[in-house]
């Protein structure tokens, strides 16, 4: 069954709380009650609520103190006030407090803007328990770690790391390969912090960024006046590092010619630039990364076969994030997190549908392509709810583009397949009766009341069917 939520209802009369706790029970929540503000604070200690229900005015402690009081030790539950007429004000001084919102006695459970109210106070509750526990987690897995900026609980990633920690001291020359988007430098960065080089500087260099046609300049330097607009000496990147790492991204990249004067370079360690007759000791410790199968891009005359065998004296394969689904909600957490940090926002969290779509995703762009969409669905959730539902998501992945979305979850895939069901055949009844509620219940054999409610449930405005 649906967890629609956990909820406490203080209030010192006895019949609200029995009608109150029958009500919201045949809704499907969890209810308990409580006469006395003072036992429902121990409640609260003992009980994870998502929602708090309490009158404003009671004999032991207020409304207003009783809140105070919770929010002492819990800001995730929502707090509602009840409040009698005339003491509105005080409900809303309560808002101010941390309050979600206030309902006016006598409550109209036949208002849908009650059953809103409790069910977007419930919502919250959860985004934040979510976001709390996930803070907790990731703040837990940062301390645990000394490698820095590599965040997973995936087991195969975790004996990667181990790994890196075992060789980092060795100056052997490192492959590493993986997708574009998993994190290469991540890791190549990893293993200098990890080696005795940390003090000394690491260059990351994408070959796939540099012209061919300059590749050999930016590489091993140039002396002066070799060429015009060489006015002075010029060291290249393999002296720049002298001491330190140089990380070669997209290494397939290098050509052929230049694969050879790199091959001379690790092997005698010197480095000559063009132009030069002296060539310079240099001690550069080379980590290299490519997202292409090496080993076939020799058989295609692509890749000196020498040079392959040089560079993978230790080789490193970072799976790709959908071989590591686990690791999904905590980095979009992670960057929810670094989000709100750098614009100084509160994204309360995801839902759970949101959550399990980005799970179940395929991520061909891995983590990069994650971050990415976490900050996009930041943007667009500080213009709606300040959370991030499947209205935030892409297209692609929320599932309204069947062709890239996949969802394994078969009670998550039905539950988007009912609301995309319900929200066209809504629209189209519509259309045909030109917005008219009563004319368009009457066709769908229903209920104005329960018409009504699906209409709002679903987001559909009559008034946008209606033609003068």
């Amino acid at each position: 069954m649906e967890d629609k939520g956990y909820i406490l209802i203080v209030d010192d009369e006895e019949d609200i709380l029995v009608s109150f706790k029958e009500i919201l029970e045949d809704e499907g929540y969890k209810v308990d009650i409580s006469p006395n503000p003072k036992e429902a604070v121990e409640m609260v200690k003992q009980n994870d609520y998502d929602l708090i229900i309490s009158d404003l005015k009671m004999p032991q402690m207020t409304g207003d103190q009783f809140l105070k009081e919770i929010r002492k030790f819990n800001n995730v539950a929502s707090f509602i006030v009840l409040t009698a007429y005339g003491t509105v004000e005080t409900a809303v001084d309560c808002m101010k407090h941390g309050a979600f919102n206030y309902i006016s006695k006598p409550i109209d459970f036949n208002d849908d803007r009650t059953w809103s109210m409790i069910k977007e106070a419930i919502e919250l509750a959860k985004y934040k328990k979510n976001k709390f526990f996930y803070k907790n987690y990731l703040s837990t897995l940062k301390n645990s770690s000394d490698i820095e900026g590599i965040i997973t609980v995936n087991p195969l990633m975790k004996e990667i790391l181990d790994y890196l920690k075992k060789i980092a001291n060795f100056d052997f020359t490192v492959l590493i390969y993986g997708e574009s988007g998993v994190g290469k430098e991540l890791f190549a960065k990893a293993i200098h912090q990890l080696s005795n080089r940390r003090n000394k500087v690491f260059l990351p260099i994408n070959c796939a960024t540099i012209s061919k046609d300059v590749m050999e300049s930016e590489f091993f330097g140039v002396k002066k006046g070799v060429f015009t607009g060489a006015d002075t000496d010029r060291p290249g990147i393999l002296e720049l590092a002298d001491g330190g790492t140089v990380f070669l991204d997209e290494i397939s990249e290098m050509p052929l010619d230049l694969q050879a004067k790199f091959l001379r370079f690790l092997q005698e360690k010197e480095v000559r630039r063009i132009g030069d007759t002296v060539s310079k000791k240099v001690d550069v410790r080379v980590i290299a990364a490519t997202n292409k199968d090496l080993k076939q891009l020799v058989k295609e005359g692509k890749f000196r076969e020498d040079l392959y065998f040089r560079l993978e004296g230790i080789k490193i394969e970072i799976p790709p994030l959908r071989e590591r689904k686990e690791d999904i909600p905590v980095l979009a957490y992670h960057f929810l997190e670094e989000f709100n940090k750098k614009y100084q926002t509160d994204i309360k969290g995801f839902t759970e549908e949101a959550l399990q779509l980005l799970v179940n995703y395929h991520w061909e762009g891995n983590v990069r392509q994650l971050e990415n969409v976490v900050r996009e669905a930041c943007i667009i959730a500080l213009a709606k709810k300040e959370y991030i539902d499947v209205s935030c998501l892409p297209s692609y992945i929320s599932g309204q583009d069947n062709s890239k979305a996949m969802i394994f979850d078969y009670n998550l895939a039905k539950k988007l397949n009912d609301q995309a069901f319900t929200t066209k055949y809504l629209k189209n009844l519509l259309t045909f009766t030109k917005g008219n509620i009563s004319k368009a219940a009457k066709l769908a054999n229903i209920e104005r009341q329960s018409l009504q409610k699906l209409l709002k449930k679903y987001g559909v405005d009559p008034s946008e069917f209606r033609k003068e």
